[in-house]
């Protein structure tokens, strides 16, 4: 985590003190950064693929263009080998946008290292070296569009309670539908493109020597599949994080606290969990041949009963924590709370799978399986039971974020009353600072003046609050006084006035 990414006061904001200019640039350098760390850890994925020990006759240069032998070709394990193959044209394509990500560098180090033109080339660059990991998502959706479909409604209301929750300071919505959309594809296809190559090269060296083939050990190797998860749920939470990091970069004029960390977190976690949701619904769709186990019912734990859990809590814990290192006066402290909320975050995707899994052995003798009790309870509380100690970190973290902004709220609107602009007036500013306060206000315009009235009041009131929170987050981002600042904080009041109008003429009427 780096300077720029604080948001604790004028001495730490990099746009005071190195120009706007300069902070575009290093904004840049450190999103380059980032990206080439995770285009590195892949190709190194790739080279240790290349080079595990081969344990069965005639394996492939790479795992992932293994195939199912001809006769198993067929049935279930057909669909099941289609659902986790990595597509061949996906992995050469993820090769070709690092080429041509390569390529976008090596001409930006050619152009000038400021103006709209170095901006393009940067950001092209890291929409080419990390946007063709979506197409692994994408065969994912595309295979089961009615699914993915399906999995919509859910996602989208909680990452509306997701956007509600902040209470102040909001983040806009384009920045959420991002984060979203980073979990949903780029999240979940680097995990896919990371695991595919992981599997086969743990494979590899732990049976390096033993005696079997491949084919023999799919089923039977634990221990690969331990470490496949162990390295599946690190991968997830880096990406989650990368992803964290760009928005923050992306949207630096924004304040960088715990909640926005935490917010940013979740909404990507809610992108993955719909993505991972259509893989899983097919998955347990396929196995039902063997097991009795429905789609539906994955449908349930993951888009209902348990839509905030997994990828979702762990998601806003490592949001949480980058937040938090924003906040950190020193590197190290930065660095050491990044840490720790990584491997929190991972230790609990394991520990949700491997609890989970060990409670519900313990109670299967005394749960009658797949009855409304065991659907509608047992199960998900199962399932749920892991993390709920990360669940609470994230909720009093929230809390405690929150009560920050409460006071800064009051400060906020306290300041813009004293401002010459006439958007929020002394008399409204009490009002606007105290939650109770302000929904006593909308029900006594109710009952006053009708629905009408006391719908307009609430959107006045909103966007009061919004353009006390722009202008507290402006501030503290050291953005206050640049063009693009000056014309959306004018927007942000002459909407406020425009509401104000509308609300006098309901109340006179």
């Amino acid at each position: 985590m780096t300077e720029s990414l604080s948001a604790g006061g004028p001495a730490r904001t990099a746009p005071a003190a190195l120009g706007l200019e300069h902070a575009d640039e290093v904004a840049r350098a450190r999103a380059l950064l980032v990206v080439r760390l995770a285009i590195g850890l892949y190709l190194v994925e790739v080279l240790l693929n290349l080079a595990r020990p081969r344990i069965a006759p005639n394996e492939p240069s790479l795992t992932i263009f293994w195939q199912l032998p001809g006769e198993l070709e067929q049935g279930p394990l057909e669909s099941l080998g289609s659902l986790f193959a990595i597509p061949r044209a996906a992995f050469w394509l993820v090769l070709a946008g690092i080429a041509v990500g390569i390529v976008l560098q090596i001409i930006a180090v050619r152009r000038p290292p400021e103006g709209r033109q170095a901006t393009v080339l940067t950001w092209a660059t890291l929409a080419t070296l990390v946007g063709s990991f979506a197409l692994f998502s994408l065969v994912v959706l595309a295979g089961a569009p009615l699914i993915a479909l399906a999995c919509v409604p859910s996602s989208a209301f909680a990452l509306w309670l997701v956007y509600r929750s902040q209470r102040f300071a909001w983040l806009p919505v384009p920045m959420l539908l991002t984060a979203f959309g980073w979990g949903a594809l780029i999240q979940f296809g680097l995990g896919r493109a990371f695991t595919g190559l992981a599997y086969g090269t743990i494979n590899g060296y732990l049976n390096k020597g033993m005696e079997g083939g491949l084919t023999a050990r799919l089923g039977d190797s634990y221990r690969v599949l331990d470490y496949t998860l162990l390295h599946l749920s690190f991968v997830n939470q880096l990406a989650a994080a990368i992803g964290i990091v760009l928005l923050i970069l992306m949207f630096r004029h924004r304040v960088t606290d715990v909640v926005t960390g935490l917010v940013i977190g979740a909404a990507t976690g809610l992108g993955y969990n719909c993505s991972e949701s259509v893989l899983f619904i097919q998955l347990w769709g396929i196995l039902g041949t063997f097991n009795g186990a429905t789609g539906g019912f994955e449908y349930w734990i993951r888009q209902s009963v348990a839509l905030f859990g997994g990828q979702v809590a762990f998601g806003a814990l490592v949001g949480a924590g980058i937040g938090l290192a924003a906040q950190a006066r020193r590197r190290s402290q930065r660095v050491r709370i990044v840490v720790a909320t990584l491997v929190a975050a991972t230790g609990g995707a394991v520990a949700t799978e491997v609890c989970a899994a060990w409670l519900s052995k313990m109670a299967r003798d005394h749960v009658d399986i797949g009855s409304t009790l065991d659907t509608l309870v047992i199960s998900p509380s199962l399932w749920i039971a892991p993390q709920v100690p990360f669940l609470v970190v994230c909720v009093l973290l929230l809390r405690s974020g929150l009560r920050v902004r409460l006071g800064a709220a009051r400060t906020a609107v306290k300041n813009e009353a004293a401002a010459d602009g006439g958007a929020i007036t002394e008399r409204e500013a009490p009002f606007l600072a105290d939650p109770a306060l302000r929904f006593w206000t909308v029900v006594s315009t109710w009952r006053r003046h009708g629905r009408p009235a006391a719908l307009a009041l609430r959107r006045l009131q909103r966007a009061q609050l919004e353009l006390a929170g722009w202008r507290w987050q402006q501030q503290r981002a050291g953005a206050d006084g640049t063009p693009n600042s000056e014309v959306e904080g004018e927007k942000l009041q002459g909407k406020v006035l425009e509401l104000r109008a509308v609300m006098h003429r309901l109340v006179a009427s």
